[in-house]
């Protein structure tokens, strides 16, 4: 008796399953054309052979993974140009203490060779970025280790003695300390002029800090010399960091693996916002030229005998290397293609706009290198907002990090200048005699 009832209840709930056309992929079908029974999931790969298939130059499909990870690379480089539709206020003259903790943690090996290894390397491809996006900028390094902080080169515009330096120091011992590191720091910001920006980059790879007293007499001294302190562990994060780059407008990163440590420190290249009210100063700079002569005489900085240096317009010193500071008379001495490098944070160049040219139908050129849409269905072109001409990622990377002008702006810029120098020269008048005509040769 009860298995005519199980037969029958069974038989009610299939007949539900057949009839039921809206249910899950699971769920049977019965109004096909050959009158078979059929699962949802199986309807999509009927005729397969008649869908178009989008194919690259060498007959493969491409992966939609490439293309995330060509979009990534766009959004990670956009991430610098936050806010930059708002009129903010940026320092072109930075003052930078980049702090490095070798403790003994950086002799793990999460990443790869080590974090010893990792951190030189980027450290190293950080400081040439940086004096190269920000020229007339100074920069110092600080170590921490076995409980104190030492100062292994000073605030100087010469990339290639932070390096050396840092690669001299003798690494992974004892255990850091943050208020000593900040403190050593702090001594060297406080005496930068108030138009110059005060900023501290902290490396941190140990999870303890060994700290003499309390940290909080440090963060006020900090936020009262609106000096910015920012963070990138290189471990797990600490508290302490957090609330320190929070009280003082900085930030505080984790890193989640080489890749990501580079990004997060090339970030640090572009100068912040202002802190607070800013008073406008005028700032006196010397632009002296190189000068070789055959007779060697002494320059200021290396106190060493040598043939070629830069002559301050003021006092005449010799100096080895611009920019700098001269340790006479305290002029700025700078370059002009220095400082003209130095306003590109000033006047950003726009995001440009993805063109969504597949569902234009239509094959586009990029303008930079000319390569085409038909070469390739993975390519991501871009357009400028101003000039609405077309780029390729590429192109729109390298535009936006290291160009910094965008090339059909400047075109269009040149050939409207030269059109309105011709029609000037057409109006001009020529007086011959008593005769006076245009440009044109009419009377």
């Amino acid at each position: 008796m009860s298995k005519g009832i199980n037969n029958a209840q069974n038989k009610r709930t299939n007949r539900s399953l057949y009839d039921n056309e809206d249910g899950p992929a699971h769920i049977l079908q019965t109004n096909d054309e050959d009158g078979t029974n059929k699962y949802k999931w199986e309807n999509k790969f009927e005729k397969t052979w008649l869908v178009d298939i989008d194919e690259d130059e060498h007959g493969l499909k491409p992966s939609n993974q490439e293309e995330r990870k060509t979009r990534n690379r766009r959004l990670k480089a956009a991430d610098g140009q936050l806010g930059q539709d708002q009129r903010v206020r940026r320092g072109m003259q930075r003052h930078l203490c980049l702090i490095l903790d070798l403790s003994k943690t950086l002799s793990n090996q999460d990443l790869k060779p080590s974090r010893y290894q990792v951190l030189l390397q980027n450290v190293e491809l950080f400081i040439k970025e940086f004096f190269d996006q920000n020229p007339i900028s100074q920069l110092s390094i600080i170590i921490t280790k076995n409980s104190k902080a030492e100062r292994i080169s000073e605030l100087s515009g010469n990339p290639l003695r932070h390096i050396q330096a840092m690669k001299d120091a003798i690494a992974m011992e004892g255990e850091p300390s943050i208020q000593n590191s900040l403190e050593v720091a702090l001594s060297s910001l406080c005496y930068v002029p108030k138009y110059g920006s005060r900023e501290v980059l902290f490396i941190f790879s140990s999870l303890t800090t060994c700290d003499p007293s309390s940290l909080h007499k440090t963060i006020q001294s900090l936020k009262n010399e609106l000096i910015r302190v920012s963070f990138i562990h290189m471990a797990a994060e600490l508290y302490i960091c957090k609330y320190i780059a929070e009280q003082t407008n900085g930030t505080s990163k984790v890193i989640l693996n080489e890749e990501h440590f580079n990004e997060s420190l090339m970030l640090k290249c572009q100068p912040p916002p202002t802190i607070g009210k800013t008073e406008a100063a005028l700032v006196e700079m010397g632009f002296p030229q190189q000068i070789t002569s055959t007779v060697p005489s002494p320059c200021i900085c290396h106190e060493k005998m040598k043939y070629s240096g830069y002559i301050c317009p003021r006092c005449g010193v010799k100096s080895c290397e611009l920019p700098t500071d001269c340790q006479i008379c305290n002029l700025s001495l700078v370059s002009s293609p220095h400082l003209a490098r130095s306003y590109h944070h000033l006047f950003q160049i726009p995001l440009f706009n993805e063109v969504n040219w597949k569902e234009l139908n239509k094959n586009v050129t990029c303008i930079g290198c000319l390569s085409s849409s038909e070469k390739s269905i993975l390519s991501l072109f871009f357009s400028c907002p101003r000039c609405e001409e077309i780029f390729c990622l590429d192109c729109d990377l390298f535009i936006h990090e290291s160009l910094h002008n965008c090339p059909g702006c400047e075109n269009k810029l040149q050939n409207t200048n030269n059109t309105n120098n011709n029609n000037n020269s057409n109006g001009k008048t020529n007086i011959n005699g008593n005769e006076i005509t245009n440009g044109n040769g009419f009377h």
